[in-house]
C-alpha cells in the first residue's frame, strides 16, 4: 500500500481512518520481524503521535512522542509490515 514517502505521509494524514479507537487515542499495532516484536503508534485527540515498542532487545517502558517527520522515515522502513497490518483490519 505505501509505496513512497509521499504516501507515508498521506497514511499520517489519514491515520484515523487505519487506527483503532482505545477511547484516549487512535492507535495502530504493526508485528516488526527485526527485532521480532512489535510497534504501536499512535495518535493522540489533538494530533501527536507517540510509539510504543515491545520486542526480543527491549521494551519502551511508556508511549514516547515523535516528530511527524521522523515517523514518516519510521513507517517507509516498516512499510511492509504497516501495509499487512492493515489489511487484517479489513
Amino acid at each position: 500500500m505505501i509505496k513512497s514517502k509521499e504516501e507515508a505521509s498521506a497514511f499520517l494524514k489519514n491515520f484515523e481512518t487505519f487506527a483503532q479507537w482505545d477511547g484516549k487515542k487512535y492507535y495502530l499495532t504493526i508485528e516488526t520481524v527485526n527485532p521480532i516484536g512489535t510497534l504501536t503508534i499512535m495518535k493522540s485527540k489533538n494530533g501527536k503521535f507517540f510509539y510504543h515498542r515491545k520486542n526480543e532487545l527491549y521494551w519502551d517502558l511508556q508511549e514516547i512522542m515523535i516528530d511527524t517527520d521522523i515517523l514518516i522515515d519510521i513507517i517507509w522502513v516498516f512499510r511492509t509490515a504497516i501495509s499487512k497490518s492493515i489489511k487484517m483490519l479489513v
